[in-house]
């Protein structure tokens, strides 16, 4: 049986909100989830699994609908879906009383429940959230019925307020694959049996890393997934360590080299660590400005007062640290070495 397992797409999330490209941004999501329905129909996959947060809030009918659509392209693989804690089900939601395509199976309860697939000898388990936070570990006790079927559990959660879980539950509870979602780091938690898809898309800046999906197949009780990226958006965290020789020149030469070397897919989230000129202080306002720079931090601290230093840490391993370094030639590696090791000491 041949498979795809999304989650966090995130339907109607806006990110990147001031930027020039915002609007595309917003589009992605859309974009990323009509690709993931092209290639199931161009595989032929039997099964979607979709592990919540497919809107990023309360879903509008309009939006059903159209997701909806997507799925009646795709008549010969079954849906199971689950709501997350993103759009879990409201006493007033549209999902409640929405009418799927007959090929989807919508697990709305919020108990654990399962859906038998005719045709593919499948089980597939799980619950919707109605509350947008659920601390007990569900997860834990659950055990797959009996019988000659393939088991999957379609789930969601992973932190101390939606469903913590512990991966080696899932040793003996009867389940062929269990497909995670919550944590927007796709990862194979257990290889080829524990997967967290990941989000489909980034939403913001700290979802740094490529993104996408698993494609994968189960075999008599065998399971073998392996990654898809798709690359409509793709955030990396660029860090510079500066000293107080560093230019405004080498900095901003080094970060508009590394941009325009990257695909144009990518956009960046600039931080800066280390130690900066009292005088001259690093200057980003620049760097905000550079396209595709998404954000930046600015964690630099002003250059160490090496004397009232050594008057206040006298003989303990900081003050004769930094005393032992100015002793040495004074060259572009002692300075350093005092910089980065004052710095270790301090955070000590």
């Amino acid at each position: 049986m041949k498979f795809i397992h999304i989650a966090d797409i995130h339907l109607g999330a806006k990110p990147d909100r001031d930027t020039k490209w915002a609007k595309e941004r917003e589009l992605h999501s859309w974009q990323a989830f009509t690709e993931v329905i092209d290639k199931a129909k161009e595989d032929q996959v039997q099964l979607l699994l979709i592990a919540g947060d497919l809107f990023h809030g309360q879903p509008l009918v309009r939006e059903l609908k159209e997701v909806n659509y997507q799925f009646s392209r795709i008549p010969q693989t079954q849906v199971v879906m689950i709501a997350g804690n993103h759009d879990y089900l409201l006493p007033s939601s549209s999902y409640r009383t929405f009418r799927w395509e007959e090929n989807v199976h919508f697990l709305r309860s919020e108990e654990m429940d399962y859906v038998e697939l005719e045709g593919l000898d499948t089980r597939v388990y799980g619950f919707s959230y109605w509350h947008r936070e659920i601390p007990e570990p569900l997860y834990d006790s659950v055990k797959a019925k009996k019988g000659d079927f393939c088991n999957i559990l379609l789930a969601h959660g992973g932190d101390e307020k939606h469903i913590p879980f512990h991966s080696s539950s899932f040793a003996d509870a009867g389940f062929d694959y269990v497909a995670f979602g919550h944590i927007h780091k796709p990862m194979q938690i257990l290889q080829d049996k524990v997967v967290m898809a990941g989000a489909l898309q980034p939403i913001d800046c700290n979802d740094v890393g490529e993104h996408g999906y698993f494609q994968g197949e189960i075999k008599e009780h065998v399971c073998h997934v392996r990654f898809v990226p798709l690359h409509y958006c793709e955030y990396v965290s660029l860090k510079l360590k500066v000293s107080p020789e560093i230019t405004q020149g080498a900095i901003q030469e080094y970060v508009n080299k590394h941009i325009l070397a990257a695909p144009a897919y990518q956009k960046f989230k600039i931080t800066l660590s280390g130690f900066c000129d009292k005088e001259n202080p690093v200057d980003t306002e620049w760097m905000k400005s550079i396209d595709r720079v998404v954000k930046v931090v600015n964690l630099c601290q002003a250059d160490y007062d090496f004397e009232k230093l050594k008057l206040k840490y006298g003989q303990q391993i900081l003050g004769r640290y930094i005393r032992a370094l100015e002793e040495m030639p004074q060259n572009k590696i002692t300075k350093k070495a005092l910089y980065y090791g004052v710095e270790a000491l301090m955070e000590e």
